[in-house]
């Protein structure tokens, strides 16, 4: 079974909001069709001076492992489409590949359009 890597990081004015809503997410992505594995994102900068050993968390990103499969992907994008509709406020990034797709104050038709835009770049010959 082939997969692809969705990083989804979710960008607010204030780190405990970010931190609070990006675990509400990786909750709800849990439940989501085609999801092989979630986890946050280890954070490829080296730990500030006098942190502990182990290993940093980028605030606010999650890496999901997909079936790589356009009705799967779109299947998830749309539980992020309507958790980010929800609230009401901030912005989430999501990356697969060199591929980008930022949902930020979309109407649900815009994050319709742009989610589709989005899967017919990723996955060209899937619809």
């Amino acid at each position: 079974m082939d997969t692809v890597v969705v990083r989804l990081t979710t960008v607010d004015g204030d780190e405990d909001l970010t931190e609070e809503a990006a675990g509400r997410l990786l909750r709800e992505l849990r439940e989501a069709d085609g999801v092989v594995s979630l986890g946050r994102a280890a954070s490829g900068t080296a730990p500030p001076s006098g942190a502990r050993a182990g290993e940093l968390v980028e605030l606010g990103t999650l890496l999901a492992a997909l079936v790589a499969h356009a009705d799967v992907v779109s299947g998830v994008l749309r539980v992020v489409g309507d958790w980010q509709s929800r609230r009401g406020r901030g912005r989430v990034e999501v990356r697969i590949g060199e591929h980008e797709l930022i949902l930020d104050n979309a109407t649900a038709d815009e994050q319709r359009r742009l989610t589709d835009a989005f899967i017919d770049r990723v996955f060209p010959t899937a619809r």
